[in-house]
Parts: structure tokens; sequence; C-alpha cells
């Protein structure tokens, strides 16, 4: 790799990704070398099985995560944002946020799901790329319509609003527009009668523009809370699991293990899948970033949020109950678990066991997901881990021992807001497209 410029004074590119858990702020030089990177929780309340923040607190937040980066934010020439994509906020006529934002695992939305899904039948789930639930921005705006929400005029999702917020521009890109549920994943357009059944008007679609696309320069507004330079180009790099698969480099022959909240196997399609056959085998599909090609997305578990349940009744960090669960004599053969079951039983008292139980638990999730993708996309050579996930040694080899492919994992500390940051690189026109931005690297598991 080149020398770093990173600390020489030379231009910058910013990666934000706007997770479940964390928002993360990277730094990236023109070599790829990571120059930076800091974090904050994502201010999401939990108010019984409600969960929900404000979108100013939203903001506040990411704006506290680039407080760590003060000292560089003056040589930042561009900022990609990504994150997670079906919670977001309506707007009136105004431009005023009328609702919180409700997290997507949130259960609000499940019966518009189940209505959306009846009107139109088994026709949506194959334009839409996956079947109607609860999570997508349709099912939550549904919600807060029927809930006393009036005067939407447009949508925003999270990436959305925070590139709003700093630019001054509203538009959509075509990972995020995918999940949505109001969103045609062949024809790549939007679908205004579905978007009309849950209270959104057509005209309040925003344009869908390729990641990389630079939506305008940060505004006065945007300057003033975020601390970037005023004109510093913004535009949108997508949801967050396909942001992580560009920024981890990889080949078109890897599949990606992306760990958050939630932890999905994911893979690249340069066609058009068989969105019949992928939805058969639980597998979604999506458009990638760029809108030139497809993803298709196998979801494995809630893994981040059943790890945050268990680590919060052993009462240990979840980096502690790694080298606890080092310290176990190797596990054999295991019949696959329900991970929530093997949370209902842990006991206190043996912590390095129950968490390394419930990593082999959340493992064999890993492999099912990676097999059902498999069905659907063919062979792959690897699958390489991002995420959280790629820092905990214990849940690596449990992987290993049960993955029916070779793993590996990227050398990024976060490959999402790297993706973001590379693809801001687009922008800038550092280079012509994400896959032409320096790699981070990856090594064997």
């Amino acid at each position: 790799m080149m020398p770093s410029d990173g600390m020489d004074g030379g231009p910058l590119l910013l990666g934000l990704d706007a997770g479940s858990s964390r928002i993360k702020a990277l730094l990236l030089d023109r070599s790829g070398d990571e120059v930076a990177v800091s974090a904050v929780a994502t201010p999401f309340v939990h108010r019984g099985d409600a969960v929900e923040t404000s979108a100013g607190s939203l903001v506040r937040a990411v704006g506290e995560a680039l407080q760590t980066h003060q000292p560089h934010l003056h040589r930042v020439v561009a900022t990609g944002v990504c994150g997670i994509a079906e919670s977001g906020v309506p707007l009136d006529a105004h431009g005023t946020v009328l609702t919180p934002v409700i997290a997507w695992h949130d259960p609000r939305g499940a019966k518009v799901a189940a209505r959306l899904s009846e009107r139109f039948g088994d026709g949506l789930a194959l334009r839409a790329g996956q079947r109607p639930r609860a999570v997508s921005s349709a099912a939550k705006l549904g919600w807060l319509v029927e809930h006393g929400c009036r005067g939407v005029r447009a949508w925003l999702g999270v990436p959305e609003l925070i590139a709003w917020r700093l630019c001054g521009r509203v538009a959509s890109e075509h990972s995020l527009a995918s999940r949505t549920g109001w969103y045609d994943v062949i024809a790549h357009r939007w679908m205004p009668e579905v978007a009309a059944a849950t209270g959104m008007p057509a005209a309040g679609l925003p344009a869908v523009v390729a990641a990389g696309t630079a939506l305008g320069g940060v505004d006065g507004s945007g300057a003033a809370w975020s601390g970037l330079p005023p004109g510093t180009s913004v535009t949108l790099a997508g949801h967050d699991h396909l942001a992580g698969a560009g920024g981890a480099g990889v080949a078109a022959t890897d599949m990606i293990d992306s760990t958050g909240s939630a932890e999905v196997i994911l893979s690249h399609r340069p066609t058009v899948p068989d969105v019949a056959r992928a939805i058969a085998a639980g597998v979604a599909v999506s458009v990638r970033p760029g809108g030139r090609e497809w993803a298709l997305l196998a979801s494995a578990a809630r893994a981040g949020m059943h790890l945050q349940r268990a680590a919060h009744r052993l009462g240990r960090a979840p980096a502690e109950l790694d080298r606890l669960a080092d310290a176990q004599p190797p596990a054999g053969e295991r019949d696959p678990e329900d991970p929530e079951r093997v949370i209902g039983r842990i006991d206190p008292c043996e912590p390095g066991a129950a968490w390394a139980e419930l990593l082999d638990a959340l493992a064999a999730r890993t492999a099912d997901a990676t097999r059902r993708l498999l069905e659907v996309a063919g062979p792959h050579d690897r699958l390489v881990v991002i995420g959280g996930g790629a820092r905990s040694d214990p849940w690596l080899r449990a992987k290993v021992r049960r993955a029916p492919v070779p793993l590996a994992r990227t050398r990024s500390a976060e490959a999402a807001a790297r993706g973001a940051a590379a693809t801001a690189g687009v922008a800038a026109g550092w280079w012509p497209g994400i896959t032409n931005a320096p790699p981070p690297g990856t090594e064997p598991v």
C-alpha cells in the first residue's frame, strides 16, 4: 500500500454509517489508509416493545461522532452516508419532520404489512424483492398514518435524512429505495400505488440516484452542526450491509457475512436474479449501490441484539465474554439451537460456557443462511466476515466449524463506514467506481 497522506495534511474522505446500535465516522485517505474511526451509540430509546428516537437526536449523535475528528474535518473533500435502510421519517410540505424515527426492529407495522400482502397479492413480493414485512418503510409509515400522522408529503430514510440535513437535497439511492417496500427492484422504479396505500403520495417519492452521485455541497446549516467545511460534496452510499460489502473490497466470487444488530449473508448478481426462487428460499433481492447490479440477502439472525441481551444478563462486556469463551474446552458436535432458548437458560455462574453456547447457536444460523444463499446464487469461494463479528475470535471459530465454505475477515475497522468513504471518493472524482478504491484486504480465519 502507498504511504499514507492521512497525517500530513492531505485531503480526506469521510464515511458515515448510521447503524442500528452505533453511528460510525471514518476518515480515509487517497492511499486507502483508515486515518481515524469514531463511534457513538445510536440514540434509540426502548419503551416496552416500542423503539424510537427523534430526528434531532439522531442528527446530534452524528455530530457527536464527528467531534473526535474536528482537527481533520477541514481537510474533508467529500462525505458518503450509509446506514439502516428501512427506518425513517415523514416530512410535510414545509419540510417539517412529523414523527419520531421508529427502529426497523420495532414490531409496529405488522398489520399494515399483512394488509399490503392481502391487497396486492404475491406479485408485490416479486416486484419489491421480498414479502411485505413490519420492518419496511411502507409498514412503518402505514402505522404512523393510521395512528394520526397527517400531511405526509415525503419520506426520508435515515441516510437520506442525514444527507438532507447536510446539503439540503431530498434524494434516495437504489439500495435504500429497495428496502422501502415501495420500489420495484427489477424495473428500477417506484410503485406509487403501494406507496399511496400506506399514505405516501406519489409526488413525494424522491429521485433515485446512483451511489457516488454528488447531491450538492454542505450548506451553512449543515456546516454548523457537523463541523464540515461548507461546500464539501455529499453523496448517498446506500444500505449499510451493501456499503460494507463495497468497503470490504472483495471479489465477485465471495459472499459477505455482515454482522451487526442483524446478521445478513449477501452476494452480488450482475444479471437479473430469479426473484421467485430467491423468495421461496427466504432470500431477499435488492438493487446494489450504483444501480447496475443486484444483491441477494439471506437473513441469519438478529445476532447483535441476541449478544447484547446475553451480555446484559451475564453482567459482562462482550469482549470479556469472548475471552472467557476462549478459555472453554473445544466444543463437541452440537445440534443447532434457537438462540432465544439459549439466552433463556443462561447461567450467570458459567458466563464463558453460556457465551460459547450462544455463539455456536448463532453460527448455526449463519451456516443455514449461507446454504440458502448458495442454493439461489450458486457456488462461491469464501464467506468474508465484516462488522463487529469480525473482531470476535470465538465466534469466528464457531462459524468455521459450521460454515459450508472457507471463512475470511476484513482488515477494515468499519467496513460499512469505509464503503461510504470510498463512495465519497467516487463523488470527489478520486476513482471512477468503488471497486477502483484501494481495498483494505482480508485474512483467512
